[in-house]
């Protein structure tokens, strides 16, 4: 399977736990068909300034332990459900992430983020903990932290959410393969196997 051209595109967000255990699915499957895609990551950022933030109560932590640890544990997915509340706010991950692909590491950061706030119980929405991750995927700290900083990114990030956000979709995550959007994201390994044979 390693010659099967694949584009993966994403609309996501970092603190939304069915993003977590999806991609964890799909990066299981991808790994087994020794397929490389190609990704391309669309923010969709749940609580976008100058909203609220998302206030994390006992009932909703339990409602969403309840609806995906089990989830989770059927697919032998690890899951930490993080305790920081409000939710952090997930902008300056997203600007991170331009930084992270023009060193060609936007997988590999994305995937950090995401363990960092699901296994980690990490402050994603800290520059601090966004310089660290970067540091160790051998992305410049230095400039990663100026980055942050200047807001170098941060309209062309704004710019994309809106942009996310006026298109077609029920649920985050949405999946596309080869721009074909998938209308519901896969929940097993067997069923995402056979949506990438079949795209």
């Amino acid at each position: 399977m390693k010659n099967k051209k694949l584009e993966i595109s994403i609309i996501l967000d970092f603190v939304c736990p069915y993003c977590f255990v999806s991609e964890k699915i799909l990066e299981e499957v991808l790994t087994k068909l020794k397929i490389e895609p190609t990704f391309k990551f669309l923010p969709y950022e749940l609580s976008p300034s100058p909203d609220p933030q998302t206030v994390i109560g006992e009932e909703k932590l339990e409602y969403f332990k309840k609806n995906i640890e089990g989830w989770a544990k059927k697919e032998n997915i690890k899951i930490n459900f993080n305790s920081l509340s409000p939710r952090p706010r997930t902008s300056l991950a997203f600007e991170g992430l331009y930084l992270a692909e023009k060193y060609g590491k936007g997988i590999q950061y994305i995937r950090a983020i995401l363990d960092a706030y699901w296994l980690n119980n990490k402050d994603i929405g800290s520059i601090g903990t966004l310089v660290e991750i970067s540091e160790k995927l051998n992305i410049p700290k230095e400039e990663m932290k100026e980055v942050l900083i200047s807001g170098k990114y941060k309209e062309a990030h704004i710019s994309l959410n809106e942009k996310v956000s006026e298109f077609d979709f029920e649920v985050v995550p949405t999946f596309y393969l080869n721009e074909n959007q998938i209308k519901e994201f896969p929940r097993d390994i067997i069923t995402w196997e056979e949506v990438i044979l079949n795209s």
